[in-house]
């Protein structure tokens, strides 16, 4: 990973920076990366957890600005409007509801924190303060790369919420309700759900879905547990019956009376 403009804890990889990385010390050239799409703030301690995100943004054209400390991450987000803030619920200086309630109070800025299963309580401090999301760290790009690329990817021209017979999910606010009941789901089985409701009912195999979720085709099994996991989730409905519904050999749809 390389890094440029570096001006006290802030480190920036630039569209220049990557380009310069497409070619090596041997003057031969690699495959360049992405145009740049969108951005991202990132105030991350840990530099090896940072760099994983980094890297992964790189390789679809969102530039990250990595703060190590919530004051510069503040600072960063003062300078230059990215266009997603992601914040480890644990940070130096500035904490994440305070930076969430700071950003919150001139900005509709999506806010996302970080958390790991132990720091559950730290996050709903900084979702009461205005953070928007919470996801799991380290990182999956798939959880950010939605509001990194909300302003000049592709994405704008998706819509925001999905709905199938009494099933409604906001895929910016992560919110998934059944009956007005919430649900909640992790990012695969909300990218799940949504793929299947595109699908208005037409099966879907495994290879099918494992690619529009996980970006790769990735094992039958790993589909199929994650499937049976968002059934559970969903429950059944007395009129529908279950709303996810295996089909023997082909793959997977919604109930066919939800999606009329």
């Amino acid at each position: 990973m390389r890094t440029v403009g570096e001006e006290g804890g802030q480190a920036r990889l630039t569209p220049d920076t990557r380009q310069a990385d497409a070619v090596n010390g041997h003057g031969e050239h690699c495959v360049a990366p992405p145009p740049t799409q969108g951005s991202l703030v990132l105030a991350e301690a840990d530099s090896v957890v940072a760099a994983g995100l980094i890297e992964a943004a790189a390789q679809i054209g969102i530039d990250t600005t990595w703060c190590r400390d919530g004051a510069e991450a503040l600072l960063a987000v003062g300078a230059a409007l990215p266009n997603v803030l992601v914040i480890a619920a644990h940070i130096d200086i500035v904490d994440a509801p305070r930076i969430s309630a700071a950003v919150r109070s001139r900005s509709d800025l999506p806010i996302l924190v970080g958390a790991a299963p132990e720091e559950e309580a730290l996050a709903r401090q900084a979702l009461v303060a205005g953070a928007s999301a919470v996801i799991v760290r380290p990182y999956d790009i798939a959880a950010v790369a939605p509001f990194a690329l909300g302003v000049n990817g592709a994405s704008t021209q998706e819509p925001a919420v999905f709905t199938a017979g009494p099933i409604h999910v906001d895929r910016r606010g992560y919110e998934t309700r059944v009956r007005g009941r919430d649900v909640q789901l992790t990012q695969r089985e909300l990218e799940l759900l949504i793929f299947l409701i595109e699908r208005r009912g037409s099966v879907a195999s495994s290879e099918e879905i494992s690619t529009a979720v996980w970006g790769h085709p990735a094992h039958t099994n790993t589909v199929a547990v994650h499937v049976k996991r968002l059934r559970n989730k969903l429950g059944a409905d007395p009129e529908h019956g279950e709303y996810i519904r295996t089909i023997r050999g082909a793959g997977y749809r919604l109930a066919p009376s939800i999606c009329a």
